[in-house]
Protein backbone atom coordinates (compact mmCIF):
# COMPACT_ATOMS: atom_id res chain seq x y z
CA UNK A 1 0.00 0.00 0.00
CA UNK A 2 1.41 3.18 -1.06
CA UNK A 3 2.29 6.37 1.20
CA UNK A 4 -0.31 7.45 -0.29
CA UNK A 5 -3.27 5.51 0.06
CA UNK A 6 -2.56 5.23 4.20
CA UNK A 7 -1.48 8.85 4.69
CA UNK A 8 1.41 10.27 6.20
CA UNK A 9 4.32 12.70 6.46
CA UNK A 10 4.90 12.57 2.60
CA UNK A 11 1.89 12.47 1.75
CA UNK A 12 1.22 15.92 3.06
CA UNK A 13 4.35 16.90 1.50
CA UNK A 14 3.46 15.93 -1.52
CA UNK A 15 -0.35 18.23 -1.36
CA UNK A 16 1.66 20.62 -0.15
CA UNK A 17 3.95 20.69 -3.11
CA UNK A 18 1.46 20.33 -5.43
CA UNK A 19 -0.09 23.08 -3.58
CA UNK A 20 2.98 25.34 -3.98
CA UNK A 21 3.06 24.39 -8.12
CA UNK A 22 -0.23 25.06 -8.66
CA UNK A 23 0.22 28.63 -7.26
CA UNK A 24 3.43 29.44 -8.81
CA UNK A 25 2.50 28.07 -12.32
CA UNK A 26 -0.75 28.83 -12.81
CA UNK A 27 -1.41 25.80 -13.94
CA UNK A 28 -4.26 24.20 -12.72
CA UNK A 29 -6.33 24.37 -15.19
CA UNK A 30 -3.88 21.62 -17.44
CA UNK A 31 -3.55 19.62 -14.61
CA UNK A 32 -7.88 18.89 -14.55
CA UNK A 33 -7.32 18.71 -18.05
CA UNK A 34 -4.66 15.69 -17.35
CA UNK A 35 -6.75 13.74 -14.76
CA UNK A 36 -9.79 13.96 -16.99
CA UNK A 37 -7.55 13.05 -20.64
CA UNK A 38 -6.06 9.92 -18.53
CA UNK A 39 -9.66 8.99 -17.15
CA UNK A 40 -12.08 9.79 -19.93
CA UNK A 41 -10.76 7.47 -22.72
CA UNK A 42 -12.71 4.82 -20.11
CA UNK A 43 -15.83 3.44 -22.39
CA UNK A 44 -17.89 0.32 -21.50
CA UNK A 45 -19.82 0.25 -24.95
CA UNK A 46 -18.96 -0.79 -28.28
CA UNK A 47 -15.51 -0.04 -26.50
CA UNK A 48 -14.14 -1.21 -23.82
CA UNK A 49 -11.46 -0.45 -21.50
CA UNK A 50 -9.51 2.76 -20.51
CA UNK A 51 -7.26 0.58 -17.78
CA UNK A 52 -4.31 0.65 -16.99
CA UNK A 53 -3.86 4.54 -16.59
CA UNK A 54 -1.19 7.17 -16.97
CA UNK A 55 -0.50 5.61 -20.58
CA UNK A 56 -0.16 9.23 -21.79
CA UNK A 57 3.75 9.23 -20.27
CA UNK A 58 4.67 7.15 -23.20
CA UNK A 59 4.78 8.77 -26.62
CA UNK A 60 5.61 6.52 -28.84
CA UNK A 61 2.28 5.14 -29.60
CA UNK A 62 -0.92 5.05 -27.93
CA UNK A 63 -2.58 8.14 -25.94
CA UNK A 64 0.63 10.03 -25.69
CA UNK A 65 0.37 10.50 -29.33
CA UNK A 66 -3.31 11.58 -29.21
CA UNK A 67 -4.02 14.38 -31.09
CA UNK A 68 -6.99 14.89 -28.18
CA UNK A 69 -4.23 15.03 -25.69
CA UNK A 70 -2.03 17.77 -27.21
CA UNK A 71 -0.34 19.51 -24.81
CA UNK A 72 -0.09 17.01 -21.82
CA UNK A 73 2.73 14.49 -22.29
CA UNK A 74 5.47 17.23 -22.85
CA UNK A 75 3.31 20.66 -20.86
CA UNK A 76 1.59 19.19 -18.09
CA UNK A 77 4.04 16.34 -17.44
CA UNK A 78 6.74 19.01 -17.61
CA UNK A 79 5.08 20.95 -14.90
CA UNK A 80 4.64 17.85 -12.93
CA UNK A 81 8.11 16.25 -13.72
CA UNK A 82 10.47 17.29 -10.48
CA UNK A 83 7.35 15.78 -8.23
CA UNK A 84 7.10 12.55 -10.30
CA UNK A 85 10.94 12.30 -9.48
CA UNK A 86 10.56 13.06 -6.17
CA UNK A 87 7.75 11.05 -4.98
CA UNK A 88 6.60 8.22 -7.29
CA UNK A 89 7.14 5.01 -6.98
CA UNK A 90 8.05 5.36 -3.21
CA UNK A 91 4.95 7.29 -1.92
CA UNK A 92 2.56 7.63 -5.10
CA UNK A 93 1.82 5.81 -9.06
CA UNK A 94 1.89 8.07 -11.82
CA UNK A 95 -2.14 8.18 -12.18
CA UNK A 96 -3.30 8.52 -8.95
CA UNK A 97 -0.61 11.48 -8.90
CA UNK A 98 -2.25 13.24 -11.88
CA UNK A 99 -6.00 12.72 -9.93
CA UNK A 100 -4.42 13.91 -6.71
CA UNK A 101 -2.66 16.45 -8.77
CA UNK A 102 -6.26 17.58 -10.40
CA UNK A 103 -8.34 17.38 -7.14
CA UNK A 104 -5.60 19.98 -5.12
CA UNK A 105 -5.68 21.93 -7.90
CA UNK A 106 -9.41 22.63 -7.99
CA UNK A 107 -9.14 23.03 -4.07
CA UNK A 108 -6.49 26.11 -4.69
CA UNK A 109 -8.55 27.46 -7.64
CA UNK A 110 -11.35 28.74 -5.11
CA UNK A 111 -12.98 24.71 -5.82
CA UNK A 112 -14.70 22.23 -3.39
CA UNK A 113 -12.04 19.77 -1.85
CA UNK A 114 -12.34 16.59 -3.07
CA UNK A 115 -11.45 13.26 -1.68
CA UNK A 116 -8.83 11.83 -3.80
CA UNK A 117 -9.40 7.61 -3.67
CA UNK A 118 -6.13 5.77 -4.62
CA UNK A 119 -5.28 2.67 -6.31
CA UNK A 120 -4.80 2.75 -9.77
CA UNK A 121 -2.97 0.91 -11.90
CA UNK A 122 -0.46 2.34 -14.01
CA UNK A 123 0.45 1.02 -17.45
CA UNK A 124 3.92 -0.29 -18.30
CA UNK A 125 3.91 0.99 -22.15
CA UNK A 126 2.49 2.27 -24.43
CA UNK A 127 1.20 -1.31 -25.24
CA UNK A 128 -1.44 -0.89 -22.38
CA UNK A 129 -3.10 2.11 -24.06
CA UNK A 130 -6.46 2.26 -25.70
CA UNK A 131 -6.16 1.79 -29.25
CA UNK A 132 -7.20 5.07 -30.46
CA UNK A 133 -9.20 8.25 -29.25
CA UNK A 134 -12.30 7.95 -31.78
CA UNK A 135 -15.01 7.36 -29.87
CA UNK A 136 -13.34 7.69 -26.02
CA UNK A 137 -12.82 11.51 -26.12
CA UNK A 138 -14.76 14.61 -27.93
CA UNK A 139 -13.98 16.80 -30.85
CA UNK A 140 -14.53 20.36 -29.92
CA UNK A 141 -16.23 21.43 -32.99
CA UNK A 142 -19.70 18.54 -32.73
CA UNK A 143 -22.49 19.08 -31.33
CA UNK A 144 -24.84 16.93 -28.60
CA UNK A 145 -25.60 14.07 -30.68
CA UNK A 146 -21.37 13.47 -30.44
CA UNK A 147 -21.26 14.01 -26.23
CA UNK A 148 -24.02 11.43 -26.38
CA UNK A 149 -22.30 8.75 -28.36
CA UNK A 150 -18.79 9.89 -26.63
CA UNK A 151 -20.29 10.03 -22.68
CA UNK A 152 -23.22 7.82 -22.61
CA UNK A 153 -20.76 4.79 -22.87
CA UNK A 154 -19.16 6.11 -19.68
CA UNK A 155 -22.70 6.26 -17.44
CA UNK A 156 -23.38 10.00 -18.40
CA UNK A 157 -26.63 11.44 -18.14
CA UNK A 158 -27.43 14.76 -20.34
CA UNK A 159 -27.23 16.27 -16.79
CA UNK A 160 -24.16 14.68 -15.77
CA UNK A 161 -22.25 15.65 -19.39
CA UNK A 162 -23.96 19.28 -18.77
CA UNK A 163 -22.55 19.09 -15.56
CA UNK A 164 -18.94 17.88 -16.76
CA UNK A 165 -18.45 20.98 -18.80
CA UNK A 166 -18.51 22.64 -16.00
CA UNK A 167 -15.26 22.45 -15.51
CA UNK A 168 -14.47 24.51 -18.66
CA UNK A 169 -14.96 27.26 -16.11
CA UNK A 170 -11.20 27.37 -15.83
CA UNK A 171 -8.35 27.29 -18.08
CA UNK A 172 -8.20 28.02 -21.86
CA UNK A 173 -8.00 27.19 -25.57
CA UNK A 174 -4.90 27.33 -27.56
CA UNK A 175 -4.32 27.06 -31.28
CA UNK A 176 -1.62 25.12 -31.43
CA UNK A 177 -3.48 22.57 -29.41
CA UNK A 178 -7.18 22.13 -30.20
CA UNK A 179 -7.38 24.84 -33.09
CA UNK A 180 -9.36 26.75 -30.62
CA UNK A 181 -8.29 29.45 -29.22
CA UNK A 182 -8.98 32.31 -25.72
CA UNK A 183 -10.04 31.68 -22.16
CA UNK A 184 -13.52 30.28 -21.54
CA UNK A 185 -14.64 32.77 -19.11
CA UNK A 186 -13.47 36.41 -17.76
CA UNK A 187 -11.64 34.75 -14.73
CA UNK A 188 -9.56 31.51 -15.65
CA UNK A 189 -7.91 30.60 -12.60
CA UNK A 190 -10.71 31.04 -10.65
CA UNK A 191 -12.78 27.82 -10.03
CA UNK A 192 -16.86 28.69 -9.87
CA UNK A 193 -19.78 28.67 -12.08
CA UNK A 194 -18.89 30.89 -14.73
CA UNK A 195 -18.86 29.04 -17.11
CA UNK A 196 -22.97 28.54 -17.28
CA UNK A 197 -23.71 32.11 -15.99
CA UNK A 198 -21.49 33.30 -19.35
CA UNK A 199 -22.97 31.14 -21.32
CA UNK A 200 -26.84 32.32 -20.39
CA UNK A 201 -25.99 36.07 -19.87
CA UNK A 202 -23.66 36.95 -22.38
CA UNK A 203 -24.57 37.62 -26.03
CA UNK A 204 -22.53 35.51 -28.48
CA UNK A 205 -21.38 35.51 -32.35
CA UNK A 206 -20.09 33.36 -34.93
CA UNK A 207 -16.64 33.52 -35.32
CA UNK A 208 -13.62 31.69 -37.01
CA UNK A 209 -9.67 31.51 -35.08
CA UNK A 210 -6.93 31.35 -36.88
CA UNK A 211 -7.20 27.39 -38.06
CA UNK A 212 -10.74 27.95 -39.62
CA UNK A 213 -12.41 26.68 -36.87
CA UNK A 214 -15.89 27.89 -36.22
CA UNK A 215 -15.76 29.64 -32.08
CA UNK A 216 -18.38 31.73 -30.59
CA UNK A 217 -17.20 34.93 -29.18
CA UNK A 218 -18.46 37.56 -27.10
CA UNK A 219 -18.37 40.98 -26.89
CA UNK A 220 -16.16 40.81 -24.24
CA UNK A 221 -14.25 38.64 -25.78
Amino acid sequence: VSMAARGGESYDALVKDLETLVKEKECGPILVRLSWHDAGVFSDGKLKGGCPNAAMRFTDDGEGTFGANAGLPDVALGLLKPITEKYVPDTIGHADLWTLAANVAIKVMGGPDIKTRFGRKDAESSADSVESQVGRLPDGDKEIDHLREIFAPKGFSDKEIVALSGAHTVGKCHLDRSGFDGPWTEEPLKFDNSYFKDMLAKEWTDDKTEKGNPQFKSESG
